[in-house]
């Protein structure tokens, strides 16, 4: 068994595919959203839902996937990890809400 096999949701997240307009999970591939308190491996569950202010969001933008905090005033926008600019809500594609952390220890 290996230590990635052993987290208690691991059994759980592999048996999830995606599926439009349910969930499914996401493997981080860079360290690039630690300030945002999410690692490298870590696994998020994801699922499409209507978005709320302040919601962890998956979307992509130009051809690439940012996860991003969303922010519904002034007006609707995604905030990726800095220094990158806002991104207004019409200019990128929901790929999902961040519902669930897993880090495997």
């Amino acid at each position: 068994m290996s230590v990635t096999d052993s987290h208690p949701l691991a059994p759980l997240l592999d048996e999830i595919q995606y599926h439009p307009g349910r969930s499914f999970v996401h493997q981080v591939d860079s360290d690039q959203w630690k300030e945002l308190g999410i690692q490298k491996k870590d696994r998020l569950l994801l699922e499409f839902r209507p978005l709320k202010d302040l919601d962890l969001a998956l979307i992509l933008h130009q051809g690439q996937s940012l996860l991003t905090r969303f922010r519904h005033h002034p007006k609707p926008h995604f905030l990726p990890p800095s220094p990158s600019p806002s991104i207004p809500e019409n200019d990128a594609v929901l790929q999902g809400v961040v519902t669930c952390l897993v880090r495997m220890m």
